[in-house]
């Protein structure tokens, strides 16, 4: 090949690179405009809004996702991407056209052929990214629509034309246009773009400054830093794999060189960042579907993800503490320690925005109008720092290509979603699943709630956390309600399970990520992050039981006693997994009565709870008796001598 060959070939590569980041910026604008607009000031019909939105979704992901597996120039990227500007095309037709079918269920031909191809087009983007599984669901339930009539009765349904499946889909709110979409279109899109410029600006810098500050300087500091930094990170990102790549690459380096196992170390980033999900106030995409099923206030929902969110770190935070002093494992010198005032004052305007929109939304505003003021906020303060104010510009715009190019997985979903939720409806097949897991449960509350989180963790493996949470909500959460659980609980319960997944077997998305930046083994790291999220599991189960762990309503004696003898369990249970005590190792059997006294605390009862804590502090008396630094001491009062 010739110099100028050569040279011709990376001159077209930058033409391209430099047309695909224009154009993202455009789109990525329009993303960030429209809603807010349609917030503010009133949108078009949904049948247009929507439409619109997701063309504009399917635009950026036809310059910024390549097809996966396929070369340039292959026939087989030209027909990809074919599907996707046919989808594009057919999303136009559809926003121009909608009028025409509100009272016409009959298609010719061509309108079957351009419903077709929107549907195409959305799986084909879909299919680009990590949330593909859902195509498959979304192609089953699509066959079950079309050819259920041939299933047996208890199974089957009488039978759904071409044309009805086509018409609900496209041209009613029930299918790909429905209310997952439109929660994505409306508002959750701008909380992406709101998560996307707080990172864009240097927020995970800032974060991981100020948690550097505070938790690098106590003992086994770099695993404190990891928890402490995911859970700030996941205030903005709400995405557990998000946080993982962001935190994990400074976090498991420095827990590595102070003597954390490598699979230890990628086990608390896992684990730290799968936390991301559940903490306020962003609480990923499912938050604001949660809210919109149950009509819960946003506000509430965030409200009620603090105390499990609390318990999910406290276990996270006791076990790496009992283990830093296990191992004898220090803190981190000082001269790696950012200064404390300086990245306190750093990082402060990052808080402000998140404090507005907490705010708001306990003022009860619209949350696209809440979101659509919190941005305006930090702009404004970043004006008052020198260095977000000199890149101002830059940032805004690196931030709008970070949000659309996060929204394209977000939506995708959420369209797909609509899909299957459409054919759940209009067949009656959630009905006919849950009367047939009402009938394997019996009626029994305890086997419904345990085939439940089964169901979460297996529709969650590999899949975003808002598909698998969509699917089972809509089919087990009203029997959860018949049973006599109250309609958000069990919602967080499904919710929560779906969260878990990402480190639930085999797929594990969270813990391969983890791993590959520790290089360690995936199945050793997968066993610490179990171990080290136990809490995740456990606590849906507490709050279904006894919801006044949660403060719905307020708080109650019951509540409060119930809260404070699940964190007594806590420390009960870290001590029982690291088998060492607050001065000393000591053998399994003993763990193992810390571990049947952890047991005990968590019961959702009273008479259990209290049993437990007299166990726990009998086992703590024997443990402070037997201190060989207690002995010392006292040795050198007898002796007179200062030790």
């Amino acid at each position: 090949m010739s110099h100028e060959t050569k040279r011709s070939e990376d001159a077209g590569r930058v033409g391209n690179q430099q047309f695909r980041t224009i154009a993202t910026s455009l789109l990525a604008l329009a993303l960030f405009i429209y809603p807010m607009w349609a917030g503010l000031f009133g949108g078009p019909p949904a049948l247009v809004f929507r439409p619109t939105y997701l063309l504009l979704i399917l635009l950026v992901a036809l310059i910024s996702l390549p097809p996966r597996a396929y070369g340039d120039n292959t026939v087989a990227r030209f027909i990809l991407n074919g599907v996707l500007v046919a989808g594009i095309l057919a999303c136009a037709w559809v926003a121009l056209v909608w009028r025409d079918f509100t009272l016409t269920f009959s298609l010719t031909p061509l309108e079957k052929a351009g419903a077709i191809a929107l549907m195409l087009g959305a799986m084909e983007m879909t299919r680009r990214t990590a949330v593909r599984p859902l195509n498959y669901i979304a192609i089953a339930a699509i066959a079950y629509a079309l050819l259920g009539y041939m299933l047996p009765a208890s199974f089957g349904h009488a039978g759904v034309s071409v044309d009805r499946l086509l018409w609900s889909q496209i041209f009613s709110t029930d299918g790909l246009f429905g209310t997952p979409l439109a929660i994505g279109a409306t508002y959750i899109g701008l909380f992406v773009f709101f998560a996307a410029l707080l990172e864009a600006s240097g927020g995970g810098e800032k974060f991981m400054n100020f948690t550097l500050a505070i938790a690098g300087r106590f003992r086994g500091g770099p695993a404190k830093v990891a928890i402490l930094a995911s859970a700030l990170m996941g205030m903005m990102s709400g995405s557990s794999v998000t946080n993982i790549v962001t935190t994990g690459v400074i976090t498991i380096p420095m827990m590595k060189r102070v003597g954390y196992r490598p699979e230890f170390a990628a086990g608390v980033e896992s684990t730290a960042s799968l936390g991301s999900q559940i903490t306020p106030p962003i609480l990923g995409a499912t938050a604001f579907l949660m809210s919109e099923i149950t009509g819960y206030p946003l506000i509430g929902v965030m409200a009620l993800t603090l105390i499990p969110c609390f318990l999910f770190y406290l276990c996270i935070f006791m076990q790496v503490h009992f283990a830093s002093i296990k191992f004898d494992i220090e803190r981190l010198a000082p001269e790696e320690l950012p200064n404390l005032r300086r990245a306190s004052i750093e990082v402060l305007p990052f808080f402000v925005p998140i404090g507005v929109l907490v705010y708001l939304l306990w003022q009860r505003y619209s949350p696209d109008y809440a979101v659509t003021l919190t941005i305006f906020s930090f702009v404004l303060v970043s004006l008052f720092a020198r260095d977000t104010r000199e890149r101002l510009f830059r940032n805004f715009l690196a931030g709008m290509r970070q949000g659309a190019e996060t929204c394209v997985p977000l939506v995708g979903s959420l369209a797909i979603a609509g899909v299957i939720i459409g054919v759940l409806t209009m067949t009656g097949l959630g009905d006919r699943l849950s009367y047939l897991i009402e009938i394997v449960a019996g009626g029994n509350l305890h086997v419904m709630l345990i085939m439940t989180a089964i169901t979460c963790m297996i529709l969650g493996m590999g899949m975003v956390t808002v598909g698998a949470y969509v699917l089972v909500a809509v089919t087990v959460a009203p029997m959860l309600v018949d049973l006599g659980i109250e309609l958000i609980v069990a919602h967080l319960f499904i919710f929560y399970f779906a969260v878990m997944s990402a480190i639930s077997p085999p797929v594990m998305v969270g813990v391969f990520a983890a791993a590959s930046i520790a290089n360690s083994n995936p199945v050793s790291t997968a066993i610490y992050a179990l171990r080290l999220s136990i809490v995740g599991f456990l606590v849906p189960f507490i709050f279904v039981y006894e919801p006044g762990i949660l403060m719905i309503g307020g708080a109650t004696a019951s509540g409060v006693y119930l809260l404070a003898t699940t964190v007594v369990a806590i420390v009960a249970l870290s001590i029982s997994f690291e088998r060492y005590a607050l001065f000393r190792r000591i053998p399994t059997w003993r763990a193992g009565l810390f571990l049947g006294a952890a047991v005990l605390l968590m019961l959702p009862s009273i008479l259990f709870s209290t049993i437990g804590l007299a166990s726990f502090a009998a086992l703590m008396a024997v443990e402070y008796a037997a201190n060989p630094l207690r002995g010392a001491t006292i040795t050198s009062k007898n002796t007179g001598t200062s030790q």
